[in-house]
């Protein structure tokens, strides 16, 4: 570590060397760091060249000799050196580094195949969902269309206590046997209010079709209320309602004007479905209706002309038999 130096310095060390003229002065001073000519006498020095330190290699006789390997040996700036900014043209010879794409990686296991049935990326149709519970709907329309006749096997008991208080036999007692030989007439509601019911209004056509046969089974379509008119076909085809045969059992698949907006002016009046109810009755007929509503809303006068089976997944043949006479 060197400390400063003061002007007593260069005094003392004049005398020590008997310097009397202003040359000798000026030398000493500039020997010891100060005056002008002290940059002159001690020149900045480079650090030194870090190759300059590595061992190197001797060239065989033939070979290039030491100015070459020199030319050769790339160039390494020192520590702390500037590097000039590049010019546009310079800049415009640089080339863009080499990309190595990454090392694929495989799975553990391999993807599950894709369904034939939704293809990616194209989602289908939401999958229907019945009203009625599909386990038991064949169950439920059996027990609410079927017609209780007296066409079972032989009654003994009954047979057995006529005979022993020594009545005659007019006719042969049996026991009770539901039966749907008698067929079924279907009266189908397509009006806006039933809209979001049209694939289980199909779904019970071809239940009930199954169930009786399609030659016990007539399907007949309406709007709003049968009165104003039914078909098979097209609207413009629709003629007058006519109840069935006497025996036939009629199920509506229908909100009897108690499904849809309150304020539709095309709903079904409750006089408009009184006079079509009595005159099914009158025909010796009787009314099954399949109502799409809970059973806390509907009104009083259901139950004095019609039988009604709610429409709902909670629907068993329990119910139906306790509703259903």
């Amino acid at each position: 570590m060197t400390r400063e130096i003061w002007l007593g310095d260069v005094v003392r060390a004049a005398a020590a060397l008997g310097v009397s003229d202003a040359a000798g002065w000026e030398r000493v001073a500039s020997l010891l760091g100060l005056g002008p000519g002290a940059e002159r006498e001690l020149p900045a020095q480079p650090p030194p060249d870090p190759t300059a330190l590595l061992p190197q290699p001797v060239s065989a006789p033939g070979q290039h000799g030491p100015a070459d390997d020199d030319a050769a040996r790339p160039h390494v700036e020192p520590p702390g050196a500037v590097r000039p900014t590049p010019t546009d043209e310079e800049a415009a010879l640089l080339v863009p580094v080499a990309h190595r794409p990454p090392r694929h990686t495989g799975w553990a296991v391999d993807p599950l195949p894709v369904p034939r049935s939704a293809p990616f990326g194209e989602p289908g149709p939401p999958q229907h969902l019945p009203l009625l519970a599909p386990r038991s709907t064949a169950a439920v329309l059996h027990a609410a269309l079927a017609r209780v006749t007296p066409e079972g096997d032989l009654d003994v008991e009954r047979a057995a206590d006529h005979l022993a208080r020594g009545l005659p036999l007019a006719e042969i007692p049996r026991r009770p046997l539901p039966t749907l030989r008698y067929g079924v007439q279907i009266l189908a509601d397509i009006s806006a209010a039933m809209e979001p019911f049209a694939q289980d209004v199909e779904d019970v056509v071809d239940q009930v079709r199954s169930l009786v046969g399609v030659a016990g089974t007539r399907v007949l379509r309406f709007a709003d209320c049968p009165s104003r008119g039914v078909g098979t076909g097209p609207r413009g085809t629709w003629r007058p309602y006519q109840p069935p045969q006497h025996g036939t059992r009629v199920l509506l698949l229908s909100g009897l004007g108690q499904v849809g907006p309150a304020f539709d002016p095309h709903r079904g009046t409750e006089r408009e479905w009184r006079e079509i109810l009595l005159r099914i009755r009158q025909h010796g007929c009787d009314t099954v209706a399949l109502v799409p509503l809970p059973e806390r809303l509907w009104p009083g006068w259901w139950q004095y002309w019609l039988r009604v089976v709610a429409w709902d997944r909670g629907t068993t043949v329990g119910r139906v038999v306790g509703g259903v006479r």
